[in-house]
């Protein structure tokens, strides 16, 4: 399914919205029958788009929600679930998707009984890098008893052989320091 239907932008829903909204009231002026099949026709165009747009999920909505799906493995403490969401070409300096499985980071997350929250998904910060390659561009937050520690984060996402995407490397960035010294969180390999 096109990106531009699956994942369609705030203006297309508005640019149809306020063709149907004049459509409608046009309608509602004439009664007559070309004006209330327009105010149909735009009608049935929004519904299809609404109906499309919940049905597929664009490679950016699959990336935004595999992030969240990482975000609540690590709360959970769960590095199989989190392993899940990760490209078998996964690499973070060096470290591999077996390699994350027994990183230091679970026992970061256990010992700080951490909680870690996602957030900030905007169509802004995605970029179609190929056909089987994208990039998110998001914020996350590691909260404990202690504190927290926020970050900017980009994450690159590649097609597996299954047709799903999955994250190939991920990077950490301090909000405060902008975005070119990456600082990775304590125990992340």
């Amino acid at each position: 399914m096109p990106t531009f239907f699956s994942d369609p932008s705030l203006s297309l829903y508005l640019v149809l919205a306020v063709a149907f909204v004049i459509a409608f009231a046009v309608w509602s002026r004439k009664r007559d029958r070309k004006s209330l099949l327009a105010a149909l026709a735009f009608g049935l165009l929004l519904l299809a788009l609404v109906l499309v747009d919940r049905s597929f999920e664009s490679p950016r909505e699959q990336a935004n929600r595999r992030v969240q799906l990482m975000a609540d493995a690590a709360t959970a403490r769960d590095p199989d679930r989190f392993v899940e969401q990760l490209s078998d070409t996964f690499s973070y300096r060096g470290a591999t998707k077996q390699q994350m499985r027994t990183s230091g980071l679970w026992t970061t997350l256990r010992n700080f009984n951490a909680r870690v929250a996602v957030w900030g998904f905007g169509k802004g910060e995605f970029e179609e890098i190929g056909e089987n390659e994208i990039e998110i561009g998001f914020y996350a937050k590691g909260e404990s008893p202690q504190g927290f520690r926020m970050y900017f984060m980009k994450g690159r996402f590649v097609r597996d052989p299954d047709g799903q995407f999955r994250a190939k490397t991920v990077k950490f960035y301090a909000p405060e320091g902008g975005r070119t010294n990456e600082d990775p969180p304590p125990g992340f390999p």
